[in-house]
């Protein structure tokens, strides 16, 4: 943060017009600066390594060979979790704070992509994201039933990952030399997907292999990849 009442702004965009154009009307405001602008995740996340983000602005769609929007926000709130997330999208994400990890959801907000998008209204989302507030527009979003949502989706990605490597029968030191992650961090990944995976496990049970066991057959039944 700049001063005590200007807001460091990361803003990403694909679109060099668009970018060029939002970032003007951004600066217009005497509470934010945008300190980078920049079209891709890579770029992104270095810039993030090196400065801090009071508030990001990312857009849903950041191209076909880039992650989404929300997987750089899931990014970038590992790197800086006092972060706020703010998704620009013209396109609609399934139930989208529920799928946020519950230790996650303060701070992110969904607002449409839309020619009539005002100024001052983009400008109050930002700094209210920053403060750790929610605003999530009913026409960003669609609801889903708890049905609808499955085991795999409510794991952070790196979760996923922890658990892919569980399932082929890596122990914790393996795993963390392979995502160049702390032992202590795999622990208490691997502690919280158990969590997510057998939120009610018998007395007796076996965390590590029921977690496995319910881990893999979700990616089986929902399709997707157990990496």
């Amino acid at each position: 943060m700049t001063s005590a009442n200007v807001l460091d702004v990361l803003y990403v965009e694909d679109d060099p017009a668009l970018r060029g154009i939002l970032r003007a009307i951004l600066e217009m405001s005497p509470q934010l600066r945008v300190a980078a602008a920049v079209g891709s995740s890579v770029e992104a996340l270095a810039w993030a390594a090196d400065n801090v983000v009071d508030v990001a602005l990312l857009d849903l769609a950041l191209g076909a060979d880039d992650v989404t929007g929300v997987e750089l926000g899931h990014r970038l709130r590992e790197m800086q979790p006092r972060a706020g997330i703010v998704i620009l999208s013209q396109h609609t994400v399934p139930d989208f704070v529920s799928r946020l990890p519950r230790d996650q959801q303060r701070g992110w907000s969904f607002i449409e992509k839309r020619a009539d998008l005002r100024a001052i209204y983009l400008v109050d989302v930002l700094l209210a994201t920053a403060r750790g507030l929610n605003v999530i527009e009913p026409g960003a979003v669609e609801a889903r039933t708890d049905a609808e949502v499955s085991v795999i989706e409510r794991l952070t990605n790196r979760q996923r990952q922890v658990m892919a490597l569980a399932a082929t029968g890596v122990d914790g030191p393996a795993i963390a030399a392979r995502l160049d992650l702390a032992a202590g961090t795999v622990r208490q990944e691997l502690s919280k997907a158990y969590q997510v995976l057998v939120p009610d496990p018998e007395p007796g049970t076996h965390l590590r292999t029921s977690a496995v066991l319910v881990y893999l057959r979700e990616a089986r039944s929902s399709g997707s990849e157990a990496w």
